[in-house]
This record gives C-alpha cells, sequence and structure tokens, in this order.
C-alpha cells in the first residue's frame, strides 16, 4: 500500500469513527480482503458524494443493487429474484451481490458499487452494526438506499437525516406478533402441554428480527404452564447447522413434541434432523417455520411442517423497488413511513393452497403487481397487496433491549407523533390494503 493510499484510508476511517463504525471494526472488515484497496480507493471518492447530497440522486440512470445475505437458502433466493423481476418491470437495470455470509464480503461489494453508475441499493446485512456506515456513506454518495430485517438495536432511518435524505425506509413485517401466533398454533397442536425447544438464528444479537423472534417465542409460552421449554441452540439460519442444533437438542430432550425455528431455511434442517433421529415430523416431533419460503410451504402441504409465519420473501424486493422508482419521479415517504411494518398471514395446512398457488407455484415476477405499489404510476389507487402499517412504537421492534448510553429519538419521528402523522398514514395504509395477501394477484389486471 503506498502512502498515499493509506493517507487516504486514514482520512476516511477518521471521519467512519463518528458514524457507529469504529476504526477496528472497519480495517477487520476489510482484512484480508482482495477488493481492499478497490474499496479504500472507493472511499476516497468524497468529492462525487459530497455534491450528492441534497435533493439529487448522482445517477438516475444507473443500476438497482441488492446486496443479499448470500446466494444460498430458500428465502434469499426468492427476494433476489423478486427484486430482479420488479426492477425489470419498472425498465431498472439490477444486480444481486452474493454476501456469502460474510460481512467484510458485503463491505467491499457496497464500496465498490459507490464507485459505479448505481442509483439504488437495497441491504439485508449480514452484520447489521455496518447499517449507520452503510446509509451515511449511501448519503454522501447520492445513492437511494433501503434495509430490511437486519439492524443495530434503536438505529432507525431517522438517526440518518443529519447525513442526508438517501435513506428511504427500513422494512421488518410484524415478527413478535406473527411468531407468537404461530407458537399458538403449535401449543393447540399438542394439547397445550410437552416439551418444546427453539433453533434459533444469530444470539446474542443486536438484530431486531432475532430478538422479536426468539422473545415471542418465550412470552408466548408464558400463557401454557404445562409447556415446558426445554432450551435452545443458535445456528445462524442455516440449514446444516439447524439440522446439527436439531440433533443435539433431540438427543438432549428426547420428550421433544415440538421444535421451533427461526425461518423456513432452519426449519428444512430441523426436519432433517428430526428424520435422522428416527422420528417422523409432524407425527412425532411439529415444526414451526417463518417467512413462507417455498420450501416451509411444501413441508406444510406434505405435513412435515406445521405452520409458517407468511411474509413472503418476494414482498420486500417489490415494495423497495416502488419506492426507489417513485423517489427518481419526486416523490419522498414522510416522516410517519420511514419504518414499514406489514402484518404476516399464519399459513397452516388449512389456508396454505391458497398461499401456494399464488407464490410458490405461480412466476415470482407476477406475485404483487410493482406498479399497484407505486405511489406515482397510481397515487390514487395505490395498491399495498399486503396489510402494512408504519412503525411507531419502536420498544415493539426491540423488545427487553436496552438503548445505547445517549440514545436520543430523532427530532423528525417526535414531530411525526407530536403532529398525529403516524395515525394518519395508518388510517391511509388501511385504505390502500385492496388486494387480500391469500386472494388471486393482482398483476396487470388494473
Amino acid at each position: 500500500m503506498t502512502s498515499d493510499e493509506r493517507r487516504a484510508i486514514d482520512s476516511v476511517l477518521d471521519r467512519l469513527d463518528t458514524y457507529g463504525l469504529g476504526r477496528r471494526q472497519f480495517v477487520k472488515l476489510l482484512a484480508g480482503s482482495a477488493a481492499a484497496l478497490t474499496a479504500a480507493g472507493a472511499l476516497t471518492a468524497v468529492g462525487r458524494r459530497d455534491a450528492a447530497r441534497g435533493d439529487a440522486v448522482a445517477y438516475t440512470d444507473g443500476q438497482f443493487a441488492l446486496l443479499n445475505w448470500s446466494a444460498t437458502g430458500d428465502y434469499q433466493v426468492q427476494w433476489a429474484k423478486a427484486f430482479q423481476d420488479a426492477a425489470s418491470q419498472l425498465g431498472y437495470k439490477s444486480v444481486v451481490l452474493d454476501g456469502k455470509s460474510d460481512a467484510a464480503v458485503q463491505s467491499n461489494q457496497f464500496n465498490q458499487l459507490l464507485t459505479q453508475k448505481t442509483t439504488a441499493i437495497f441491504v439485508g446485512l449480514n452484520d447489521p452494526g455496518a447499517l449507520p456506515t452503510l446509509a451515511h456513506d449511501a448519503n454522501d454518495g447520492g445513492v437511494l438506499f433501503q434495509a430490511a430485517w437486519n439492524s443495530p438495536a434503536w438505529y432507525t432511518p431517522w438517526h440518518s437525516d443529519a447525513d442526508g435524505d438517501k435513506y428511504n425506509t427500513f422494512l421488518m413485517p410484524d415478527e413478535y406478533i406473527a411468531v407468537g401466533k404461530a407458537v399458538d398454533v403449535l401449543a393447540r397442536k399438542i394439547g397445550e402441554e410437552g416439551t418444546i425447544v427453539r433453533v434459533g438464528g444469530y444470539y446474542p444479537s443486536i438484530d431486531g428480527c432475532e430478538v422479536q423472534r426468539r422473545l415471542a417465542v418465550h412470552d408466548t409460552l408464558k400463557k401454557y404452564p404445562k409447556i415446558r421449554f426445554a432450551g435452545e441452540l443458535h445456528a445462524k439460519y442455516d440449514a446444516d447447522l439447524s439440522q446439527r442444533a436439531a440433533a443435539t437438542l433431540l438427543a438432549r430432550y428426547p420428550d421433544t413434541v415440538g421444535i421451533v425455528a427461526v425461518n423456513d431455511d432452519a426449519a428444512t434442517g430441523v426436519v432433517a434432523g428430526i428424520e435422522a433421529a428416527g422420528k417422523v415430523p409432524g407425527k412425532d416431533v411439529f415444526v414451526v417455520g417463518a417467512n413462507g419460503s417455498t420450501a416451509g410451504i411444501d413441508r406444510i402441504v406434505a405435513g412435515k411442517q406445521l405452520v409458517t409465519t407468511g411474509n413472503v420473501p418476494a414482498y420486500p424486493s417489490f415494495f423497495t423497488l416502488a419506492q426507489f422508482h417513485d423517489r427518481l419521479r419526486g416523490w419522498k415517504p414522510e416522516p410517519a413511513e420511514r419504518f414499514y411494518g406489514w402484518h404476516a398471514e399464519i399459513i397452516t395446512a388449512e389456508n396454505v393452497q391458497a398461499f401456494k398457488s399464488r407464490y410458490v407455484d405461480g412466476p415470482i415476477a407476477q406475485s404483487f403487481d410493482v406498479k399497484l405499489l407505486s405511489r406515482t404510476e397510481h397515487p390514487a389507487d395505490f395498491d399495498l397487496q399486503f396489510d402494512g402499517y408504519p412503525v411507531e412504537d419502536l420498544e415493539s421492534i426491540w423488545p427487553g433491549v436496552p438503548k445505547p448510553k445517549g440514545f436520543q429519538y430523532p427530532e423528525s419521528y417526535l414531530q411525526a407523533r407530536r403532529n398525529g402523522d403516524f395515525d394518519r398514514v395508518r388510517a391511509l395504509y388501511n385504505a390502500h390494503y385492496r388486494t387480500p395477501v391469500l386472494g388471486p394477484s393482482p398483476y396487470q389486471k388494473v
């Protein structure tokens, strides 16, 4: 590394130290990566980024990029395909990058995108702690930015406003409520008694998704005094690790009658672990999943999985592409719209066929209508196509997680609460949920 490159990196790191990602953490992300120097060069390009602050987008005709957790797993495959399909329907170029479940890889990919002709980036982070820095750098680069699921505790889009207006919206469905309802289905199935275990994601975690799903299980089971929660292991949302975790839990607690998996990819491993233990999933041990991924839906049809939370992997991509499209046409989400949630359908054998026909058997490109989601294509009759709501209660996102030292609620969030904007947006969304989730797709019907 030349002295000029070293000085450039030092200068950037000095800036990053004030935005939630310290020098040591950043160096660790870049260490050992072949793209490190490329990323360092990208970060020195502050001229074009600083010039992009404000309302302008640096490249209105550039690519739309999805930074995926990885290219493996049913969920990731579905939301990547949906991102590409929705972009194509709106006439945009798109690229999906494989994060390989590695925070360093993702950081390098993001930095390289900032040196290219990139209009917008949608990210599902492998390291939630990197989100404040990515939001800051997207603002500097004039690149529209959106994130889903993974966020450090108590960090919201409103916290990025001091750096610019490019961080649109954070997306997360009603994880706590939906997983609680799924656990209720399990409790009823086992007659409200017996031993239950859990295979989780990352823990301890600063990611609200794992926090909500984990606490939902623990809190819901408090209603059932005859159900014993024996223990849990965490397997990083990975099917192979989840199989090992399930096998270990079944060996420790052979009387287990129910396993709650953090999502349907983990449930894939859980079912394999049950079968490897010589037991029958759906008969000896009942399995709970989440997300409504294809494999989970197929297992419900086959009787191997009891229930999943149908928040539909394709939906965040369709919603995000509609918002990026609208931003380029002059629309902005108002403050009360910056944290978006939607209510998952609880999918069991009773309603799985309706879900399967639309989201599994049909083409992903036709599962939603991206133009109907658009506020500029259909300003008067836009259709959310899901029961969406503005997230106002931040305690519900990080239940039981203490606020960081010195935490302050952002002024734009507080102002929206004082003005009653959340109530008004909630009513607006209720009025524009027009196509039922389990009904036929509205694709190209309007």
